[in-house]
């Protein structure tokens, strides 16, 4: 189930970030009738995948359990297990604790899109969308947690 829920994730980041529409992708669907291939990219230790078409490929040389992109948009994700939390703290600090970071390093940030969580059987989502300025260039993040409750694991995923 934690696959199939990074996937479909994924495949929502992705489409957030370059812009597509739902008339762009169904035209495109519709002239290009060909499937795109598809990369599947794992965190072994965390037993988490997520799949992005072929036009992705993995960020080597990075600070995150796994980066992938395609040379426009980058998603990146850190992994947690329960068991590595300290004492009191829950995921839902961490996920503010890396925007915080992430944010303060950043100028002219802004919330596009207040924070929201959803619960469903096997996992909770929250996501949060910011624009800030890097280096004088303005950028969208889109940032999720997922906490995967039953299975005391919890991913940061921030696609950029």
């Amino acid at each position: 189930m934690k696959k199939v829920v990074v996937f479909i994730l994924a495949l929502c980041l992705v489409l957030s970030c370059t812009g597509c529409s739902v008339l762009k992708i169904l035209g495109n669907s519709i002239v290009n009738n060909m499937p795109k291939k598809e990369t599947v990219f794992s965190i072994d230790y965390y037993n988490l995948e997520i799949t992005a078409d072929s036009t992705f490929s993995e960020k080597k040389e990075s600070n995150f359990d796994l980066q992938i992109t395609n040379g426009k948009t980058y998603i990146s994700i850190m992994a947690y297990k329960y068991i590595d939390l300290p004492e009191k703290k829950k995921p839902i600090d961490f996920y503010y604790m890396h925007i915080d970071d992430l944010l303060s390093r950043r100028t002219a940030v802004e919330i596009i899109e207040s924070s929201k969580t959803r619960s469903y059987t096997q996992y909770e989502i929250t996501q949060t969308l910011y624009s800030a300025e890097k280096d004088g260039i303005k950028n969208y993040y889109a940032i999720y947690l997922i906490d995967f409750q039953e299975e005391e694991t919890f991913a940061w995923i921030i696609n950029s």
